[in-house]
């Protein structure tokens, strides 16, 4: 029997695997192509520190257009996921926009043009809000430590982390166990749109 984490694992790994396909294919219309060939090339076009560092450094006013100044708004999240063999950055943002990235090349990019997903990264950046008075302010902005997963919520006033380990996710022991549950329903809507070629 599969282990909670197991089963997101390989639903990560399909979601990747099906994204860069698709991605590939529609821009280069190149059939045959390997995949290793596939990771290759996206991971030169999109290294994974480069945009991951854009992703984190987005200013408010790219993404709304006005916030009160007596408010504390999350407007992005980013999620990073140390997996074991392989690493994970789910980018999404107040308006829908959602991206998936894989530290050993690919990633799924503009997945939230598909309105199911859209919905999906909606909810979990706006469920985020919500976690704010557990976060603490940070200005840089690590990969994280083995075998954890991190949050880092973008907000008008600063950047806020928070950190645990994925064994108390998985235990459900942990405080971020809900925002953790609604990334998951993001990449399984990545993962349905992909299966179903978009």
């Amino acid at each position: 029997m599969l282990t909670t984490k197991e089963i997101i694992e390989v639903s990560i790994i399909g979601v990747v695997q099906a994204g860069v396909l698709i991605w590939y294919y529609n821009r280069n219309k190149q059939k045959n192509n390997k995949d290793n060939e596939i990771r290759a090339s996206l991971a030169k076009e999109y290294p994974y520190e480069g945009m991951r560092n854009i992703a984190l450094n987005t200013v408010p006013g790219a993404i709304v257009a006005h916030v009160a100044d007596n408010e504390v708004y999350v407007y992005s999240v980013v999620m990073d996921w140390d997996m074991g063999s392989d690493l994970i950055t789910l980018i999404t943002q107040v308006t829908g926009d959602a991206t998936l990235y894989v530290k050993s090349g690919g990633g799924i990019i503009g997945a939230g043009k598909y309105p199911n997903i859209s919905e999906a990264a909606q909810k979990f950046t706006k469920t985020a809000q919500l976690y704010l008075d557990k976060a603490i302010p940070v200005t840089a902005t690590p990969l994280p430590q083995k075998n954890c997963v991190q949050f880092f919520l973008l907000t008008n006033k600063g950047k806020f982390m928070a950190t645990d380990l994925m064994q108390n996710i998985e235990n459900k022991t942990s405080a971020w166990v809900g925002l953790f549950n609604e990334a998951s329903n993001v990449i399984g809507q990545m993962q349905q749109s992909a299966v179903a070629g978009g």
